[in-house]
């Protein structure tokens, strides 16, 4: 087995993991307090990789341009209001079929990157597409019937908008911070995206805690007194993004990206075996239909 593979499969499941801490911690810290906790613990393991990532290197600190700050403003923002939303959507839906609406996260940012950056759509994109929607009218259903009329209820449902609104959010985040990136084109990538994850997610915990400060005191108060478990969720956090980096500096991006696809067998799993949720046929169909649209546009 080569080296990328187990590696993919730990930052899928170190990625799991995370968020499942984080629909723990939901109740004793609320929606924006358990959304917090992603950013302000990770800060400090996020700079520890990037020193070791430093030394072995041996690169000096790039100098970020005013085009990197933009789209990393833009990329952090998005993100943080990503994962506000699918915190909020865990309200609705069991672990798998929230994990499984930001999933959307890759047709969405595919449509995109062929809207804005002329990326090329192809009949096997265009399918995808078509699979996907059939994936997210599934998902959407808040009972285990299906009929038309309940579809079209469920579709304006809170639970379709916040799922909906987390993959748009996690989409624009995931090109941003890409396009962030590629400001730094003389450096190898794990180092440009070490650089690019450290200094973004002291912005994101600084302005979280400010955030929390002015607005929910309680909330910011419960996420440092639960630091034990929070700080769990940064640790998980910071062990899913160094392993990305080093799966994709190992391999192509479709191939890592198809194998990363393992984050919702493992949300299945910590679904029925953690918060011992039910699952409905359409719910499974949904899932694995939207499994085949993503493996459509990654190895398109």
């Amino acid at each position: 087995m080569e080296l990328w593979i187990p590696i993919t499969l730990v930052a899928a499941l170190a990625q799991t993991t995370r968020t499942a801490i984080q629909r723990q911690m939901k109740g004793p810290l609320g929606d924006f307090g358990a959304s917090a906790i992603r950013f302000i613990y990770a800060v400090p393991f996020a700079w520890l990789w990037l020193l070791v990532i430093l030394i072995l290197s041996k690169q000096d600190f790039p100098k970020p341009s005013f085009e990197f700050v933009i789209w990393s403003v833009i990329g952090g923002i998005s993100q943080i209001l990503f994962t506000v939303f699918l915190i909020k959507l865990f309200s609705y839906k069991n672990f798998l079929v929230g994990v499984a609406f930001s999933k959307f996260e890759v047709l969405l940012a595919a449509i995109i990157e062929a809207s804005f950056f002329s990326a090329i759509i192809t009949t096997q994109f265009g399918l995808a597409i078509v699979i996907g929607i059939v994936s997210m009218l599934l998902l959407s259903l808040r009972t285990s019937t299906f009929s038309f009329t309940e579809l079209r209820i469920s579709l304006y449902s809170r639970s379709t908008i916040f799922g909906l609104f987390s993959a748009t959010s996690l989409a624009v985040s995931v090109v941003s911070f890409r396009t962030a990136i590629n400001t730094f084109p003389d450096i190898d990538f794990v180092f440009r995206a070490s650089v690019t994850a450290a200094l973004v997610i002291v912005g994101q915990a600084l302005g979280f805690v400010i955030f929390l400060y002015i607005s929910r005191i309680r909330e910011l108060k419960a996420a440092f007194t639960l630091w034990k478990p929070a700080m769990a969720a940064g640790f998980f956090g910071a062990v899913s993004t160094a392993a990305w980096f080093s799966a994709f500096a190992l391999q192509r991006a479709a191939p890592v990206r198809a194998v990363g696809q393992s984050e919702l067998l493992f949300a299945l799993a910590f679904t029925v075996l953690l918060f011992h949720q039910r699952l409905t046929k359409i719910e499974l169909a949904g899932v694995f239909l939207l499994i085949g649209s993503i493996l459509l546009v990654i190895l398109n």
